[in-house]
C-alpha cells in the first residue's frame, strides 16, 4: 500500500458520501456510495474481509481514493450514478455503449421544439428514452411532427422575423416566430406531445375531442379539421399498443438474462394498463456480480437517464468536496413548469425478478422523483410473475441475439485481421491499427487526422484531429510529415528533464498517445508511404510496420517493396483497410469543413477587443454588415444594446485602421 493510499484513508471521513478508487495512471476504476465512507472504504483494505476475484482485481489496482461527502444516503445514490454514467469506471456495471443510446429531448427554450438527441444533458430539457432503436425514434419525431405542428428551426424568436417560412405554408408549423400563435397556445400543444410520449392518450383524445367541438361551434372549420386529423393520427398509435392489465397501472417490467460472462436486461413500460414500449440493454462489467447487484445497478442508472432534467429532492445542498481537484456538481436550476415532471418518467410500481440490496433507498429516490411512493416488488405467483416471466424469456432471446451477433463479428474481424496481417507479412495480427489522413484545398485550412481501429473495431475516444501548422502552400506530404512527429514523439521514452519541463497537459497527452501501434496505414501510395517511412527513421521508430494504400486501385504499398500488394476485390481484409482509410478521410474531411466555415464566417468584428460574440451579433443585426457599421456614427453604434460611447468610439477607429494602406 503506498503512502498516498494510506494518507487517503486515514483522511476518510465517517459520514455518508460518494468514494472513487484511483488507479495508478489517474483513472477512475471505480465508483461507490457508503452510509459511512471510512468504514466501506477501509473494507476494501482489511485482509480479514473475504473479497470475490473481481473486486481483488480492482484492490490491487488502487493508488488512491477520493471521496464526496453528501447529506444522507439518496444524495449518495444521486450522485453515484450520475458519476458512473460521466466516467464509465471499468468495474461497475455500467450500460454498455450508454454514452450513443438515443433519446427524445422536449426543449427548455421559450417555445419548445422536440429533437433527436444522443446527448443527456441538466439544462432543463424534459429527455425521453433511452431507446435502443434510433430508426424507430426518428419514425416517431416524424410522427410527432405531422401531428403536432411544432417549429423545426433553431431560430431565437424574437419579434425580428417579418413572414414565415414554407414550414407555415404547408401546414407543418403555425409560425409563432411571426406572431401568429402565442406562447400560451404553443404551451397547449406542448403539454399534448408530453401526453403522448407519456402514454395518456386518453386524455389527451378527450381535450383533442373538446377543442375540436369547440372550434366547430364556432365555425372555425379549418381548425376543427386539423384537430380531427390529429385525432385520428393519435387513435392509429393507441389501438397498435397492447392492454396487458385490465386496471389502470403505471409499472415497469425489469428481468435480466445471463450467458457467457454477458447479462441483458429487459425492460416492459406500462402506462394506464398498456404497454407502451420495449426496451433491452446489454450491461458491461456484468462477470462476477448477483442478479439483484446488477438490477440495482440498472435500476440507478436507468431512472437517472429517464429523470434527466427533473427537479432534485428538497434536501439536495452543494456537495461539499473532499480534494479542491474533485470535480464540482452542480445543482438543478429552476425549470419550465410545463417541461419538469418526473412523475411519470417513474412508474407507481417496479417489478423485478431479485429484489436489489439497496431496494430501501432506491424506493425513497423514485419516491422523491414521482411525489408519490413507488415500490420496487418481486412477484411470485399471480398474473404479475406471468408477466414477468415474459419480459424473462424476451431478455434471453435478445441476450441470444446479441452473442450470435457478436461471435459472428469476432470471427470476421480475426478473419480480416489475419488476411492483413498475411497481407503485409506482420508477425502478428494487428491489435492496434493507426491510419492517417490530410485534408485541404490549395494549402487552406489544411488539417489532419487519426482514427484508432482495435482488433478490428473502431475506438473513436482515441481519434484525434490536427489543424496543420505548415503554411507554405499545398504539400501533402509536408502536412503528412508533421502529423506523424506530432504524434510519434510521444512514442519516445521521456527522459526526466521532459517530464520535469513539462506541463499537466503535455503529461497528460503522453499518457494517453504512450500505446504503440501494431500497423500504421496511410491514406496515399508510395509518396505518403515515403515521407511517414523518412519520419519513422528521424523518429528512430522503423520497427513499426507502415503501409500506404492508394485508393485508385486500392493497391497496398510497403517498405522494400516496388510492386503494390493486391488484395482480393472480396477480402474481408480489404474491406477492412478501406473502411479505416474511409474513416480517416471522413474524419478528416469533417474538421476541415468545420475549419473552413469559421474562416469564412469571420468577419473585421473578430479581431477587436471586447467585441465578443453577443455584441457582434447584435451589431451585424442593427446594421446589416461591417461596412455600415463602419459607415454609421458613433451615436449609432453606441445605441445598439451593451455598447457605450467609448466602445463604439473603438470600434469605428479600429475598423478604419484596417483600410488604411500598410
Amino acid at each position: 500500500m503506498t503512502s498516498l493510499l494510506e494518507n487517503a484513508l486515514a483522511q476518510t471521513p465517517d459520514a455518508p458520501g460518494v468514494y472513487m478508487m484511483i488507479g495508478s495512471s489517474g483513472e477512475i476504476l471505480y465508483i461507490g456510495k457508503a452510509v459511512s465512507l471510512r468504514n466501506r472504504v477501509r473494507s476494501y483494505f482489511q485482509d480479514s474481509v473475504a473479497h470475490g476475484p473481481r473486486v481483488r482485481v480492482m484492490v490491487e489496482r488502487v493508488e488512491d481514493v477520493r471521496t464526496i461527502v453528501v447529506t444522507n444516503e439518496i444524495e449518495a445514490l444521486m450522485l453515484e450514478a450520475n458519476l458512473i454514467k460521466r466516467h464509465q469506471p471499468a468495474f461497475n456495471v455500467r450500460l454498455r455503449d450508454d454514452k450513443r443510446y438515443p433519446y427524445l429531448k422536449v426543449t427548455s427554450e421559450p417555445f419548445p421544439r422536440v429533437v433527436f438527441t444522443r446527448m443527456v444533458q441538466d439544462d432543463g430539457a424534459r429527455y425521453f428514452g433511452p431507446y435502443t432503436n434510433a430508426q424507430g425514434l426518428r419514425e416517431l419525431v416524424d410522427l410527432l411532427r405531422l401531428v403536432f405542428p411544432l417549429r423545426t428551426c433553431p431560430e431565437p424568436i424574437d419579434g425580428r422575423r417579418k413572414r414565415p417560412c414554407l414550414q407555415y405554408h404547408i401546414k407543418r408549423c403555425l409560425a409563432p416566430c411571426v406572431g401568429f400563435q402565442t406562447e400560451t397556445q404553443y404551451d397547449t400543444m406542448i403539454e399534448e406531445v408530453v401526453l403522448f410520449l407519456e402514454g395518456k392518450q386518453e386524455k389527451l383524445l378527450a381535450r383533442l375531442q373538446q377543442e375540436m367541438h369547440e372550434a366547430a361551434d364556432v365555425m372555425h372549420f379549418e381548425a376543427a379539421a386539423r384537430l380531427r386529423d390529429r385525432i385520428v393520427a393519435v387513435r392509429r398509435v393507441t389501438e397498435s399498443q397492447k392492454v396487458v392489465w385490465q386496471s389502470r397501472i403505471d409499472m415497469d417490467l425489469v428481468a435480466v438474462a445471463r450467458a457467457q460472462g454477458q447479462a441483458c436486461v429487459q425492460v416492459f413500460l406500462v402506462r394506464g394498463g398498456k404497454l407502451i414500449g420495449q426496451e433491452h440493454f446489454i450491461l458491461e462489467g456484468a462477470a462476477g456480480q448477483s442478479d439483484a447487484a446488477l438490477i440495482g445497478a440498472f435500476l440507478k442508472q436507468f431512472y437517472t437517464a429517464r429523470t434527466a432534467g427533473a427537479p432534485a429532492i428538497a434536501q439536495v445542498s452543494a456537495f461539499p468536496t473532499r480534494h479542491a481537484r474533485e470535480v464540482d456538481v452542480a445543482l438543478p436550476q429552476p425549470r419550465r413548469a410545463t417541461l419538469r415532471s418526473a412523475s411519470t418518467a417513474v412508474p407507481k410500481e417496479v417489478l423485478v425478478e431479485s429484489l436489489p440490496d439497496e431496494r430501501r433507498v432506491i424506493e425513497t429516490w423514485l419516491s422523491s422523483l414521482k411525489g408519490t411512493r413507488v415500490r420496487i416488488l418481486h412477484p411470485q405467483r399471480g398474473v404479475r410473475a406471468q408477466y414477468l416471466a415474459l419480459v424473462q424469456r424476451n431478455a434471453e432471446q435478445n441476450l441470444k441475439a446479441f452473442l450470435a451477433h457478436q461471435e459472428v463479428q469476432e470471427i470476421a474481424h480475426a478473419r480480416a485481421l489475419n488476411e492483413v496481417a498475411d497481407a503485409l507479412e506482420l508477425p502478428r495480427p494487428p491489435h492496434r491499427i493507426e491510419c492517417y489522413d490530410v485534408s485541404n484545398i490549395s494549402g487552406t485550412n489544411p488539417t489532419a487526422s487519426m482514427v484508432v481501429f482495435v482488433e478490428g473495431r473502431a475506438k473513436k475516444s482515441e481519434y484525434r484531429k490536427f489543424k496543420i501548422q505548415y503554411d507554405l502552400g499545398s504539400n501533402d506530404l509536408a502536412m503528412m510529415k508533421e502529423t506523424l512527429r506530432r504524434r510519434l514523439r510521444y512514442l519516445r521514452h521521456a527522459t526526466d528533464a521532459d517530464v520535469e519541463g513539462g506541463t499537466p497537459r503535455h503529461v497528460a497527452a503522453r499518457e494517453r498517445f504512450n500505446e504503440s501501434p501494431d500497423l500504421l496505414l496511410i491514406d496515399g501510395g508510395k509518396g505518403q508511404l515515403s515521407a511517414a517511412l523518412e519520419v519513422l527513421e528521424e523518429l528512430d521508430m522503423t520497427g513499426i510496420p507502415v503501409a500506404g494504400l492508394a485508393k485508385e486501385h486500392e493497391w497496398l504499398y510497403i517498405s522494400g517493396s516496388g510492386d503494390p500488394i493486391v488484395l482480393p476485390p472480396n477480402s474481408a481484409g480489404l474491406h477492412l483497410v478501406m473502411r479505416i482509410r474511409d474513416e480517416a478521410h471522413r474524419f478528416a474531411v469533417t474538421y476541415h469543413r468545420r475549419r473552413r466555415e469559421r474562416a469564412m464566417t469571420r468577419s473585421a468584428l473578430d479581431a477587436l477587443e471586447r467585441v465578443g460574440p453577443v455584441r457582434k451579433k447584435r451589431l451585424l443585426n442593427a446594421f446589416g454588415s461591417v461596412a455600415a457599421i463602419e459607415r454609421a456614427a458613433i451615436d449609432e453604434i453606441a445605441a445598439v444594446k451593451g455598447m457605450t460611447p467609448s466602445l463604439a468610439a473603438s470600434v469605428k477607429n479600429a475598423l478604419r485602421e484596417r483600410r488604411r494602406p500598410r
